[in-house]
């Protein structure tokens, strides 16, 4: 099997004691102590969550955006996802939030989003790609809820689609080895490589971005598993049957206001190497069906 290094900026001295304090230390200053004591919504159960019954418009402009935030952990941290979707240079549309069924105590929102749909069921990671069918418009974001988009990421996929690249976008993508099952190794975008251009990658994650017309894709085809591997799915069935290669919007160092996530968020809140340990059996049925998918004829960005 082919080795790759993860591809890393050179920074100066100052420049990585600088990115370490605020994406090591800052963080918990300006992510976890505001989540723990923010107040702003009383705590409920899931089910009683209410929502706005005429939210759903008839018409919708082209550059129209349905974003779909999901509740399942972390819920103390939604407040702060709503924030800043309501603070996007090009806010959505509409704002959903999408409750697999949990044990937690959530806050509730309704009265700050347009809809709130809970389910009794989890669903796993498939619940939220099946609301996005009922999105009526034009463009669908999904984002997990350990990331925290910055101001200028919904006009960053807008300008990707409008320069004329085509497909299914993310906000950390994956480029898989030439042979084998799937690796991670090799990330663009918020927390891989850089770059001040559009990549393609194999699979994207933690925040899509496509139009509403390409959500058919997944559905082409029963996913090999329901557990887990929807990213893999999406960009495998969108290439295979429409055609549509998968893509990461800009990154660059010096504009992080266009970035998926704020690193020292992302970075808290995010999976620790604990808890990606805990998931070894996900990553066995990730294997499982990246191989699927190569003996389906699936070329990798590395084998094109």
């Amino acid at each position: 099997m082919t080795t790759r290094k993860r591809s890393r900026p050179n920074r100066t001295f100052i420049q990585g004691v600088s990115w370490w304090w605020q994406t090591r230390v800052k963080s918990w200053w300006t992510v976890r102590l505001p989540a723990l004591f923010s107040q702003t919504a009383q705590a409920k159960t899931a089910f009683e969550f209410d929502h706005t019954p005429d939210a759903l418009s008839d018409t919708s402009p082209d550059n129209s955006i349905t974003a779909i935030l999901t509740v399942y952990k972390r819920a103390e941290f939604l407040q702060a996802q709503i924030d800043a979707l309501k603070a996007q240079s090009v806010p959505p549309n509409e704002i959903w939030v999408w409750c697999n069924s949990s044990e937690e105590i959530i806050p509730d929102v309704s009265a700050m989003v347009d809809r709130v749909i809970v389910s009794n069921s989890n669903w796993k990671f498939w619940g939220r790609f099946s609301l996005a069918n009922m999105a009526r418009t034009t463009h669908v974001c999904l984002f997990d809820d350990d990331i925290l988009p910055q101001p200028q990421w919904l006009k960053n996929c807008l300008d990707v689609y409008a320069s004329g690249t085509d497909g299914i976008l993310g906000g950390s993508g994956v480029l898989l080895d030439p042979t084998g099952g799937y690796t991670s190794r090799n990330k663009v975008g918020w927390n891989g490589a850089h770059h001040d251009h559009v990549v393609q990658a194999d699979l994207v994650g933690h925040a899509w971005f496509f139009k509403k017309a390409h959500l058919k894709y997944i559905w082409f085809e029963e996913p090999l598993s329901w557990e887990n591997g929807e990213d893999i799915h999406f960009s495998y069935m969108a290439l295979k049957h429409g055609g549509l290669k998968t893509w990461v919007p800009p990154h660059p160092d010096s504009q992080p206001e266009r970035w998926s996530c704020r690193p020292d968020f992302g970075k808290s809140v995010g999976r620790t190497k604990a808890a990606t340990f805990k998931s070894a059996g996900h990553h066995n049925v990730r294997d499982e069906i990246v191989e699927h998918y190569r003996r389906d004829g699936w070329q990798v960005v590395s084998n094109q």
